[in-house]
């Protein structure tokens, strides 16, 4: 039988730099729940869930999302839900503001295990081991991060 489980504000399971999880598949959730800090130009490569509904409900700051070939800019409150092959990623496009704080909730679970691989093994700086690492975890990285999108440079 599933057991309750409480996570304070300051603990949880963090996978890399800004990402702590709640709950994820590896602590016998079905969802993964987590709390991301986005720094500046940050964000993801542009990227398709198999499975994955993944929704963003920004907490402090402007977060941009892109949905397909459309970019929206995300304030406090708002909340963006992308269904499975629908491509998207996001990130924190302005220079001035810190870390962008957004909850995300990706049902099923399992992105804990491939942000804590792609993590730990450095596979954000090598293209070809985070498509290899994506789509073992059914992820395809299918453009560039939105900063690219926009010619922005850190």
């Amino acid at each position: 039988m599933a057991q309750a489980r409480v996570v304070r504000a300051s603990d949880g399971e963090a996978y890399g730099p800004g990402l702590v999880f709640k709950h994820g598949s590896r602590t016998g959730a079905p969802f993964d729940f987590l709390i991301v800090d986005v720094g500046y130009l940050t964000g993801p490569p542009l990227h398709v869930h198999a499975e994955q509904h993944d929704s963003f409900y920004v907490l402090d700051g402007v977060l941009t999302v892109q949905i397909g070939d459309e970019l929206v800019d995300l304030m406090p409150g708002d909340f963006a839900s992308v269904p499975p092959g629908v491509p998207h990623t996001f990130d924190n496009t302005r220079k001035d503001q810190p870390a962008v704080k957004v909850c995300n909730l990706m049902t099923p679970g399992g992105l804990d295990e491939f942000l804590d691989t792609a993590n730990t093994q450095g596979a954000w700086r090598d293209p070809a081991q985070l498509a290899a690492l994506g789509a073992k975890h059914g992820s395809t990285f299918i453009g560039p991060p939105i900063a690219a999108k926009l010619g922005l440079a850190k």
